[in-house]
């Protein structure tokens, strides 16, 4: 498009007048040729994008754009070129040389048909500080929307009809309902009477009166999550244009609500409680006082002194002591003795708790004290019953090795002195299993009796339980007091023991320790020892008699600890063998099954049973000693059993009546039967006779269980106690095993056959096998053959032998061929 023709001096005079604009401008403003070029510009230009009138000539202005506004520029110019203006004016960033970019506000001309201009003119005004403002507004706005939106407390605005106009968008936690669905509505719709009525009369009075402010509490029901409390404030801003309404802020006081209620029913039980309870304030200004404590201190109810300073002495700790009161830690216990009104003095356990703020600061302090009186009297009860036999009243073992330990340490010689008697009563247990336990009980009370009257004030009498007392005399020349008091103990118990009528005579064995002589005068374990060791040597010379530990018995004592000290790696060292002793059928004089007997290679030596196993029964050594034996004898016999003919032959294991107590002993056998694949009913466990008489010392249903296995019970030893037949109905056993003393006269002495024969008779009737052990004669082997016995071993038939000897008779011999050395004997049956 070509603009109308002028004269040369008019083209002169409108160029002036255009450069006069430009300078004049404060905006800035670019005059853009074809394709956009700039033409010319006002120096307002030049000082606003930091460049020259040369530099933008060199330029599009497109170039100057911010690449974010780029497509909006373009569209603006290119309408701009097309003759089309724009109403609105664009605000685009356009970029300041080295400076970065500034908002400008952009509008154009197409005055291409304009003398002296020709082109499009683009006015630029920097809008930079309006846009940043803006912004601020904005971002205010954004602010006070998002804590309106996430604040927990809400805010409503309504008309004088109190009608909704306003809910900011934490109405909708508070509620349950979204704030635009309200708007328009009464907001006490939600709200549960009696406090309805209560908000529309506080709102009420605060439209009527402008400067009233209304607080109050009121429960709603949440759309979603049932009841809820709101504390309401309401006031009037009607006379605010910019509100024009009541409003009303919202809070969620719920948990509020519900921890006074906790807290007045606590108050509740405070008032009704038997503890003393008081509350004071930071300053120790009584805030509250239970009636038990008004009652402890005979305070009348309207005479509490609420808000005056309350300090009981007694309650207060020691100097130095951590105490809520006195600014230390949150929690004080301790206990304290007050005194109550009438001058009794009461113990009590006192907490005091120190309560703080959320600032850290202690606001108040709550103590209560609980009277532990009778707590008091059963801990002195429980003491004593700790350290005193229940039975006679006398000290304990506890008790007494206390007194010992006082001795030494009060003791300013090397040796402290004193001295032990351990005096056990003979033959108790035959006392206490014919007459009762009860009887026994009382027997032992007369006797304790009895020792009360032989020792001096200054000693001390103790029971260790059972039928064991030691005494204990101290002071100078208490060795010599000692034997003086064995012998009076021997003296008064000549005359009869009477109970419940009937006199008893009883005597006892002593053992006496000095500790002067002994290894160890720090330990009274170790002197109560050496007096054990020396009543069990009285026992061993006879009873009824008293015997001095010495030189000799410290040297069998140390001999047995040294004993006890290998014996417990036995189990694991290989020092444990084996040895079998043939046990054959009497009828046909066939090996029935073998008995397995431990032995101990020890010291060069390999030791019988006798001389380990009662050292290993009096510890828990006998448990794992006897789970080797039993699982490696099973293991031989499973060998034994896969050799041709020989697979019915049966093992006699002893078991000791520790094993018999353990929990576990059934798990270890039926263990041991698993892992062997030795057939129950070829194994047979021995018990000593003594079993049938303790009660405790098997439960029936362990041997229940293992008869349920199927694992054979032998009675060992049978004739050696005070037992008799009657009392194999306690245990369901499967054999009795006459004991080598009661056959000993037999095949010699008619008498003696008798009564043997009259055994075998009864075991037989009780449907029992009768099995003779110690047979060491033919005359024995064929007596107890013709009485009927089951089966027997003993020296005569063979010798306890090592496995691999037994190995070779079993690999030689047949299962129904004569024992080799019975083989010039007749068999019962004439074969």
């Amino acid at each position: 498009m070509s603009g109308p023709e002028t004269s040369p001096s008019n083209d002169l005079l409108i160029d002036r007048r255009l450069h006069l604009v430009l300078d004049a401008s404060v905006d800035a403003l670019l005059v853009l040729g074809p394709g956009g070029t700039v033409v010319s510009a006002s120096p307002s230009t030049e000082r606003l994008l930091g460049r020259s009138i040369t530099e933008l000539k060199a330029i599009h202005p497109l170039d100057l754009v911010h690449p974010d506004d780029l497509p909006e520029a373009a569209r603006l110019l290119e309408r701009l070129v097309d003759g089309i203006e724009e109403d609105a004016a664009p605000i685009l960033r356009v970029e300041v040389a080295g400076e970065g970019y500034v908002w400008v506000e952009i509008k154009g001309s197409d005055l291409t048909d304009v003398p002296g201009i020709g082109g499009v003119v683009l006015a630029a005004r920097d809008v930079s500080r309006r846009v940043e403002l803006e912004e601020a507004v904005r971002s205010s706005h954004r602010r006070f929307e998002s804590l309106l939106r996430n604040s927990n407390d809400g805010i409503v605005v309504l008309d004088e009809q109190l009608e909704l106009t306003y809910a900011s968008p934490s109405i909708e936690r508070l509620s349950g309902f979204p704030p635009e669905a309200m708007i328009g509505y009464d907001v006490s719709v939600v709200v549960l009477e009696p406090q309805r009525t209560e908000l529309l009369a506080a709102l009420q009075r605060v439209v009527a009166d402008p400067d009233l402010i209304e607080s109050l509490r009121v429960q709603i029901r949440h759309r979603t999550s049932g009841r809820r409390w709101l504390e309401v404030r309401v006031s009037n801003q009607l006379h605010d244009p910019a509100i024009a309404g009541v409003i009303a802020n919202l809070r969620d006081v719920t948990d509020v609500v519900h921890a006074e209620a906790e807290a007045a029913r606590l108050t509740e039980i405070f008032d009704l409680t038997a503890d003393l309870v008081t509350v004071v304030d930071g300053e120790a200004r009584l805030q509250y006082m239970n009636p038990a404590c008004a009652r402890f201190f005979a305070i009348p109810p309207d005479e509490v002194p609420i808000g005056s300073v309350w300090q009981v002495a007694q309650m207060l700790p020691a100097a130095g002591e951590p105490c809520a009161f006195d600014g230390g830690d949150r929690i004080w216990r301790t206990e304290v003795v007050l005194d109550r009104h009438d001058g009794l003095t009461v113990p009590f356990a006192v907490q005091v708790i120190a309560h703080h703020d959320d600032d850290g600061t202690i606001s108040r302090y709550s103590a209560v004290a609980h009277d532990i009186s009778q707590s008091k009297r059963l801990e002195a009860s429980l003491e004593h019953q700790a350290l005193h036999d229940p039975l006679t009243g006398l000290p304990n073992r506890a008790l007494l090795e206390d007194r010992m330990r006082s001795v030494r340490r009060r003791s300013v010689s090397p040796s402290a002195p004193m001295s032990l008697l351990f005096v056990d009563l003979d033959h108790f247990k035959v006392i206490n299993d014919s007459l009762g336990h009860g009887f026994g009980d009382r027997l032992l009370r007369a006797v304790a009796d009895r020792l009360r009257g032989v020792v001096r004030g200054e000693d001390t009498i103790a029971r260790f339980g059972g039928d064991e007392f030691v005494i204990l005399c101290e002071g100078p020349g208490a060795a010599a007091t000692a034997r003086v008091v064995a012998r009076r103990i021997s003296e008064v118990l000549v005359e009869p023991v009477v109970v419940d009528g009937s006199p008893v005579h009883v005597s006892v064995s002593i053992g006496v320790a000095d500790a002067a002589a002994s290894a160890d005068d720090d330990d009274p374990g170790a002197l109560i020892r050496d007096a054990d060791t020396a009543m069990y040597r009285a026992k061993a010379g006879g009873r009824g008699r008293a015997v001095v530990f010495d030189d000799e018995l410290r040297r069998r004592a140390v001999e047995r600890q040294r004993i006890e000290s290998a014996l417990r790696d036995a189990p694991t060292d290989g020092s444990l063998v084996l040895h079998y002793q043939p046990m054959v059928d009497l009828a046909t004089g066939s090996l029935r099954g073998v008995e397995a007997l431990v032995r101990w290679q020890h010291g060069g030596e390999l030791l019988g049973p006798g001389e380990f196993v009662p050292i290993a029964e009096e510890t828990d050594l006998i448990l794992p000693l006897g789970e080797w034996v039993l699982q490696a004898a099973c293991l031989d016999l499973a060998r034994w059993q896969r050799l041709p003919g020989w697979d019915g032959l049966g093992l006699s294991v002893n078991v000791s009546v520790r094993q018999l107590q353990h929990g576990g002993f059934v798990d270890v056998v039926q263990d041991v039967l698993r892992t062997t694949g030795v057939r129950a009913r070829t194994l047979s466990l021995e018990i000593t006779e003594s079993v049938l008489l303790d009660d405790s010392a098997m439960d029936p249903r362990s041997a229940a269980r293992l008869r349920e296995l199927g694992v054979d019970l032998a009675i060992d030893d049978f004739g050696t106690g005070y037992s008799s037949l009657t009392y194999l109905a306690r245990l369901p056993v499967d054999v009795v095993k006459l004991d080598r003393t009661f056959l000993e006269a037999a095949g010699s002495d008619a008498v003696r056959n008798r009564v043997v024969g009259g055994v075998v008779d009864l075991v037989k009737a009780l449907g029992l096998r009768c099995v003779a052990e110690g047979i060491e004669s033919a005359e024995q082997y064929q007596l107890l053959a013709d009485l009927g016995c089951d089966a027997a071993q003993g020296f005569h038939i063979d010798r306890p032998m090592p496995a691999e000897r037994l190995t070779e008779h079993l690999v030689a011999n047949g299962p129904t061929e004569r024992w080799p050395s019975l083989r010039g004997l007749a068999s019962v049956d004439g074969s």
